[in-house]
């Protein structure tokens, strides 16, 4: 009999062990979560703008006790402002065994570096718009800044719908990104019955576009579909109105919309300017205006709504880890039919790995930013 009790005692003792052993290793110390973001470079204040949002969330959920108890360890990592050393970058992060990754943010090095996470096998929520980065089928990539081919027809609606424009001209950069709003451009003034007058180009670094400008200027147009990044963009606005050209409407895509560009173009100098955007300043709804108003409290600074979506990605990845623990497969799975409703929008993943959302035109108007058009895009 003592030697049954014994046995059994021990039984108990090496299944209360078995136990404990499982529920350490389904209880980690944290989740891991890397965030690429360009945050030295030309692209450095979106970067910084990124992380910005991102850690916001990470705070937030962090502060209510984490995912289950367990704290979220977010990692920003220098993506730069270059494609080449993006890819290090994206190999840094790798390394780092995070359970998801954010970013990369530009268009180049995720199409130069997205074999590195899909031989991974490792989901990552990213942002550029060239329409080849989820083109390549590639079932790890989740981009939550959606394609081009969303965000210019809005723009080519607004302009004919709004503007009444009739002749169209085009400036963009000879960048991956640039390149991907171009690539949408015709087929979208095609649906509404415009077509350029001229087409431009220019590469990263300019600063003087005045041959470009006249060229437009002696087209007759009078509307300007302008791409690339902010340091362009700022001084092509400027640039246009020394030129005389202050009356030529310009039309932009996300950055347009960034206050890096009314600090080089001059606050005047972008009076009437339209873009779409993720999220505009002036939606009155209270789950937007309750994240600006948080943001820029806690920043000190304005508000770059085409960069904050992160603050977002950051909760989609806390609900399901939270539902299917820290398994990248699973979380895989889960970002590929995600229906999420987060404080910026709406998201649903399309077949192409796109998390769709609200998007916006808006038109600065007076010092302010008003919104044009809101659009939905559900993925059904």
């Amino acid at each position: 009999m003592f030697k049954a009790r014994v046995r059994h005692g021990l039984l108990i003792a090496a299944m209360l062990v078995l136990i404990g052993s499982v529920m350490t290793a389904a209880a980690p110390k944290s989740y891991r979560i890397c965030h690429l973001a360009p945050l030295t470079g030309d692209a450095s204040f979106q970067g910084q703008i990124l992380v910005n949002a991102a850690k916001m969330a990470v705070d937030e959920i962090n502060a209510k006790g984490g995912i289950n108890g367990v704290p979220i360890e977010y990692i920003p990592v220098d993506e730069t402002s270059s494609t080449a050393t993006g890819i290090e970058a994206v190999r840094k992060a790798l390394a780092l065994n995070p359970v998801a990754v954010i970013g990369p943010n530009r268009s180049g090095t995720i199409l130069a570096a997205e074999a590195l996470w899909k031989d991974a096998k490792i989901p990552f929520i990213t942002d550029g718009t060239n329409a080849q980065t989820t083109k390549k089928g590639n079932p790890y990539t989740f981009r939550i800044q959606i394609a081009s081919t969303y965000w210019i027809p809005i723009l080519a609606r607004t302009a004919k719908e709004y503007y009444k424009v009739t002749k169209p001209a085009v400036i963009y950069g000879t960048n991956e990104y640039s390149k991907g709003l171009w690539d949408a451009t015709l087929p979208a003034l095609t649906q509404y019955g415009l077509a350029p007058v001229t087409v431009q180009t220019y590469n990263d670094g300019d600063r003087d576009f005045t041959a470009q400008l006249l060229k437009i200027k002696a087209a007759g147009a009078d509307a300007l579909f302008c791409y690339g990044y902010e340091a362009e963009i700022g001084i092509i606005l400027r640039q246009r109105v020394e030129l005389g050209m202050k009356n030529l409407l310009v039309f932009g895509e996300r950055g347009c919309s960034s206050p890096a560009i009314e600090q080089i173009a001059g606050t005047a100098n972008i009076e009437g300017l339209v873009c779409s955007t993720t999220l505009s300043q002036g939606d009155p709804d209270p789950a937007r205006q309750a994240f600006i108003k948080k943001y820029t409290s806690t920043f000190k600074e304005p508000l770059s709504p085409t960069h904050v979506n992160h603050y977002d990605s950051i909760y989609i990845l806390a609900d399901i880890i939270k539902r299917v623990g820290d398994n990248s497969e699973k979380i895989r799975t889960e970002l590929s039919k995600l229906d999420y409703k987060g404080a910026l929008a709406h998201y649903q993943a399309d077949s192409e790995g796109n998390l769709v959302h609200t998007i916006y035109t808006q038109v600065f108007q007076n010092g302010k930013w008003t919104p044009l058009i809101k659009e939905e895009y559900p993925a059904k």
